[in-house]
């Protein structure tokens, strides 16, 4: 079996997709910028690179995970129906946004969602962490705030792209 060949793209726009407002990262080179939107506008953004060939789109799908527990089991059944309604919608919020890179013609992947190995007590990364990252990766950041969403599309971005992860000493 021949392995499949990871083709490298100048541009990774990266989508943690959510009901209430997607984190989209651009990393082009060694540059991100990152910022919550809302699906109409990530499908507007996306929109714009259906004549780039350098450039694809990577969605976080966590509904390639085989369970998602995000309760233990003394929660009460009325929290985790809302729990899963809402894990479920965003999941078909990141189902779309790949349908519609496919309908627009632009390069896009589903990719499983990245291991919780950071320092916070949830496991995901924090801002201070990714900006360590950043620091030692050699990659110059721009983040409009200090969004989860955003962050979770920074690490995917980076991740995809190849660059060397690398911690910063702390300062």
């Amino acid at each position: 079996m021949i392995p499949r060949q990871r083709i490298k793209y100048d541009t990774i726009i990266a989508i943690d997709p959510d009901v209430d407002g997607c984190g989209l990262a651009v990393l082009h080179k060694k540059v991100i910028h990152s910022r919550r939107m809302s699906m109409p506008e990530v499908v507007e953004f996306v929109r714009g690179f259906k004549t780039r060939e350098d450039a694809i789109v990577v969605v976080e799908a966590g509904w390639l995970n085989k369970s998602n527990q995000h309760i233990n089991g003394t929660e009460r059944a009325r929290y985790a129906s809302k729990v899963g309604e809402k894990i479920g919608r965003c999941h078909e919020v990141g189902k779309q946004l790949l349908e519609f890179c496919k309908f627009f013609g632009v390069a896009c992947e589903e990719k499983y969602p990245l291991k919780k190995i950071w320092q916070t007590k949830t496991g995901k990364i924090s801002h201070k962490e990714l900006m360590q990252l950043c620091n030692g990766s050699g990659i110059e950041y721009f983040f409009e705030t200090k969004d989860q969403e955003q962050r979770d599309a920074a690490l995917l971005a980076i991740d995809r792209s190849g660059i060397p992860m690398i911690m910063a000493p702390l300062k």
